[in-house]
Order: structure tokens, then sequence, then C-alpha cells
């Protein structure tokens, strides 16, 4: 099963599957967050939904991106 995860430093999102602990490769953050957006929600989302989700889940958590 896919999962997305979101960096709360950066903002970059990953799909990982069976994995509980996910890294940043873009800033180098050691722990993800697991998104509460299933990966067929993400899949069919265009690049323009998928930076305006990120950006709203950066304003919801009070993150600077």
């Amino acid at each position: 099963m896919m999962k997305v995860f979101i960096c709360p430093k950066c903002g970059w999102v990953r799909a990982v599957s069976r994995r509980k602990q996910v890294e940043c490769y873009k800033c180098e953050n050691q722990q993800m967050i697991q998104a509460k957006l299933a990966f067929t929600e993400y899949s069919n989302m265009s690049e323009q939904q998928r930076a305006d989700y990120v950006e709203s889940w950066m304003f919801i958590h009070g993150k600077n991106t």
C-alpha cells in the first residue's frame, strides 16, 4: 500500500510503500510526516493541486515555506 509523506521543513512530498520512517532527500530532514491523503487522491491531482495541498498543509501546521 502506497503512503504519502510530507516534509514539515520544506514541504517536499514523497510516496513510499512498506516504510514507517521516511526521510526527506531534499532538505535532509530525518522525519517526514504521513499526510492524511490517500495515494489514489494524490495521484489524481494535477501539479497545481499538489502545490496547493502542500501550501495549505504548511499553513495549517504553522510551517513556513
